[in-house]
């Protein structure tokens, strides 16, 4: 199974103003049936109004995902609920969203139109991406993501997050990051549809952001992962003199000269991973791996 890091994916967060301020409200009142007429009214007085789209969105996401647990027979792959006095079946568990498959792709509608209104929202664009990748579009989320990428590497881009505020971080660091946590998933597929999105979203990524150095370590695993051992070495070079400092990389660079036989450069990453004081367990891992090398070279 291939290993690699893997971020959280996430969907657009709360905000507040006007609208927001009587989602709040509801929301936090717990009643369905009054964030449903808030909801509907909001359609049409909301429309330029992107943090609509994203509470909407979300909302609707987070609903089909509760449980839901009804009388109708468990469909492959759920629980069952059976007689306590026999082994009849009288009921499943599964979600709101699976009994009424609606719900997400009403999820799916907003997010989209929020998007397509208001390209400069990246939360609600991320939030797209991720309801599609959920709902099993890979392919359309990868678009997405391509869409993404181009908006916010523009010069003149202006970005905006929840209630529009400005990104958490800047953009050349933020986005990448977060795109990292879709090609992750798409990598651990280890399936060729996957490994051919994985790349195409890498490639995306380095050409909006091409000081940023997760995307090279990520293609320097999936060339591994094919066999292609000088491209993935070559790769990880790269990643490390983009960033380096970057603990995670100069493990695996580290690992890859070890490979190589190359034990005198494999014990200077070692030393200077040691030298960054990183957290105990690579520390740890990386002062072992440092031993060996010392130990082979005296015998």
């Amino acid at each position: 199974m291939r290993a690699i890091l893997l971020l959280p994916l996430f969907l657009p967060g709360l905000a507040f103003g006007d609208f927001q301020a009587d989602f709040k409200k509801v929301h936090e009142s717990d009643d369905h049936a009054a964030m449903v007429k808030l909801l509907a009214g909001a359609e049409k007085t909301e429309q330029e109004n992107p943090d609509y789209y994203a509470l909407a969105s979300n909302y609707w996401w987070q609903f089909a995902s509760e449980i839901n647990i009804s009388t109708k027979p468990a469909d492959k792959g759920e629980p069952s609920i059976r007689e306590l006095d026999g082994d009849k079946e009288v009921g499943s568990i599964s979600t709101n969203g699976d009994v009424d498959p609606s719900l997400r792709k009403k999820a799916l509608s907003l997010t989209a139109e929020g998007f397509r209104r208001f390209p400069q929202r990246l939360d609600i664009g991320f939030g797209l991406a991720q309801v599609q990748f959920k709902t099993g579009d890979a392919k359309a989320s990868v678009a997405t993501l391509r869409q993404i990428l181009k908006i916010s590497s523009a010069p003149d881009a202006k970005l905006k997050w929840t209630a529009n505020a400005d990104l958490p971080e800047p953009a050349a660091t933020f986005v990448p990051v977060s795109i990292q946590g879709y090609t992750a998933p798409l990598f651990r597929q280890e399936t060729p549809e996957a490994d051919t999105l994985c790349k195409e979203l890498l490639d995306a990524t380095i050409a909006a952001f091409p000081n940023h150095p997760y995307a090279y370590n990520m293609l320097a695993a999936l060339a591994d992962a094919k066999g292609d051992k000088d491209e993935s070495y070559r790769l990880l070079k790269v990643a490390a003199e983009k960033a380096p400092e970057d603990t995670l990389i100069l493990i695996n660079l580290a690992e890859a000269h070890q490979a190589r036989g190359k034990k005198a450069d494999a014990a200077a990453v070692y030393r200077k991973l040691i030298a960054l004081k990183p957290d105990d367990e690579t520390e740890a891992a990386a002062k072992e791996a440092l031993d060996a090398l010392e130990n082979d070279k005296a015998e």
